[in-house]
């Protein structure tokens, strides 16, 4: 593959630098800005998986994402583990969520776990395979010009692509066939659906969308250009992951039981239903 022009490679490192700058910027600026909601709704709940998952998404994730900026050669050797740590944390908080919907339904969450846990086990394992099987060649002809640049990069990135997609459409089915189900009863669904079911349509379509755009990159684009969106995908599921907690926390009355003790208050479901994965009388309620 021909190497451009010194001119085109430091226009394209500037795009990738100025969208991974603004994108840093939204990270920090957000966490800034929700940091009151935080501290009044995560710091004193009891201890979760939920409030693991929160904070590891937080500060380890951000941590991660903001480190990546600053370093060329953790960000082009280390992109692997950066996407599997982020999508793993992110895709658990979406199967709490999934939890709080079908807490008795052995059948929803079995098929939220199942998805969760194959997920996790392909992206370790393509994680290991780029990191020992395949190689990131950086050029240091440029060395004076902003950014990294990769003369090659593995085409086993798709997997980290393709995989969330999947998993991420049977977490969103799960959730929106949830509230279908009150739909189609004709039933005035409880605030913590709606909630769930706006949160889940919101991030659903802009990772999905982000995720095939990176698959386009991948395949499409010079390699200089390849970690153009991966940044702004990782930025998207941090910041949507925790907001979708926060979200759900929120919904307990600071004055009430359940906020002073750190639980939820859970809700009943009067559904009725024949079918094996909508079960009758199940609780919702927030993580």
């Amino acid at each position: 593959m021909s190497i451009p022009s010194p001119i085109t490679m430091a226009e394209q490192a500037t795009a990738v630098n100025l969208v991974a700058a603004s994108c840093i910027t939204c990270l920090l600026y957000n966490h800034i800005t929700t940091l009151d909601q935080e501290t009044a709704t995560m710091w004193p709940s009891r201890f979760t998986m939920a409030k693991v998952l929160f904070f590891l998404n937080r500060y380890f994730v951000e941590a991660m994402l903001v480190f990546n900026c600053f370093s060329c050669v953790f960000y082009l050797r280390w992109l692997a583990v950066t996407l599997t740590i982020t999508t793993c944390t992110v895709q658990g908080i979406l199967v709490m969520r999934v939890w709080a919907l079908y807490r008795r339904n052995l059948f929803a969450i079995t098929l939220a776990l199942g998805a969760y846990i194959s997920g996790s086990i392909t992206l370790i394992g393509l994680t290991i395979q780029d990191y020992v099987g395949e190689d990131v060649i950086i050029t240091s002809v440029f060395a004076d010009l902003p950014g990294c640049y990769a003369t090659s990069v593995p085409k086993i990135l798709a997997g980290f692509w393709i995989t969330p997609v999947i998993i991420e459409t049977i977490l969103f089915g799960l959730v929106m066939y949830r509230a279908f189900a009150w739909w189609r009863n004709g039933s005035s669904a409880p605030r913590v659906l709606s909630i769930l079911a706006k949160d889940s349509t919101l991030y659903f379509a802009i990772i999905f969308v982000l995720l095939i755009a990176n698959l386009m990159v991948l395949y499409l684009a010079p390699p200089f250009l390849t970690g153009l969106l991966v940044t702004p995908s990782n930025t998207a599921g941090c910041i949507l992951g925790s907001h979708m907690l926060l979200h759900l926390r929120q919904l307990v009355d600071p004055n009430s039981e359940a906020a002073s003790t750190g639980r939820s208050a859970a809700v009943v479901i009067p559904l009725t239903s024949k079918r094996p994965w909508i079960s009758a009388n199940q609780p919702l309620s927030p993580i």
